[in-house]
């Protein structure tokens, strides 16, 4: 007897398109802030709650007085609706994970783990949306890991195989990642896209802010720019990628999400000569494969 599979509901052929161009929107959004990111943390040596700060600083800023939704963007239920704060503080851990790990691991490599949120997207909705989970998809999973393996592999230099806290930040991470593209599909339903970003701007800057404050008058014009422009960038990037998954299959909006680790590879080899291993390039690739099957395919 054959298995019945899985299968989300046709959307309109308007909506997918004003979902497909928010989402190569938001790649350009977010590909700019992990260069920014960069940066700033190896070249500026600035630490990497300051960025987190102006991101969600700036955030707040645009959804409040620039940005206009289809919905009003409502100030109370962030503090109040459960679901709204769980958004929010999963951002907080997975943004913050990732700030920490560009410098360090590269722009590249540490957007090729945060990406791998996809992975964990697949088991979680499979447990919470009812997606069903096949052998197939089990398999891809597991060449999804084989590639984070081979990912930690001997680097361009030649240094041993390691995985060490810089990787294991950079998974969980990419583990409440996950979390929050459950949590934004389910939101969407109730809530704007400007209250869902909201939340997690607001859950960010409240538990930090306290940290950060000594490190403000020191910084230079230089800085202040680049932290602003680092955090339009991520703003647009995320308000541009919610909007993309109201009107988008989470399936399809993942997909495309793929482009901003390719993208953001590119751009570190370019600007930061950022270079990987043929064994990285091997894992790189079959993360990227795996991703992108299990985004795309339900069987």
């Amino acid at each position: 007897m054959k298995t019945p599979s899985y299968s989300e509901p046709p959307l309109p052929a308007h909506l997918t398109r004003r979902g497909v161009i928010f989402m190569l929107l938001s790649v350009t959004g977010f590909t700019a802030n992990s260069l920014l990111l960069k940066y700033l943390g190896s070249n500026r040596e600035l630490p990497a709650i300051l960025p987190l700060l102006f991101r969600a600083g700036v955030g707040i800023v645009i959804v409040l007085t620039v940005f206009r939704g289809r919905r009003p963007t409502r100030i109370a239920p962030v503090f109040t609706e459960r679901l709204l704060i769980a958004r929010g503080l999963t951002g907080l851990l997975g943004t913050a994970a990732y700030y920490w790990t560009v410098p360090a691991l590269g722009a590249g490599k540490a957007t090729l783990f945060c990406n791998t949120y996809v992975i964990f997207a697949s088991a979680i909705a499979a447990i919470f949306l009812g997606e069903l989970l096949t052998w197939r998809r089990l398999v891809w999973l597991g060449i999804a890991f084989g590639g984070i393996v081979l990912l930690t592999g001997p680097n361009i230099a030649g240094t041993p195989w390691t995985f060490g806290v810089h990787e294991a930040v950079a998974l969980g991470g990419a583990v409440t990642a996950a979390v929050s593209v459950v949590l934004v599909r389910q939101l969407t339903v109730r809530h704007s896209i400007g209250t869902i970003y909201l939340a997690q701007c607001a859950w960010i800057i409240l538990p930090i802010l306290p940290f950060t404050v000594g490190y403000l008058p020191g910084l230079a014009g230089t800085d202040w720019t680049l932290l602003v422009l680092a955090a339009i960038a991520a703003g647009f990037g995320q308000l541009s990628m919610n909007e993309g998954f109201r009107c988008l299959a989470v399936s399809t909006g993942a997909s495309l999400q793929m482009l901003w680790p390719l993208l953001t590879a590119i751009g570190g080899l370019a600007f930061f000569d950022e270079r990987f291993a043929p064994l990285q390039i091997g894992g790189a690739v079959l993360i990227l494969i795996s991703t992108w099957t299990l985004s795309t395919r339900k069987g």
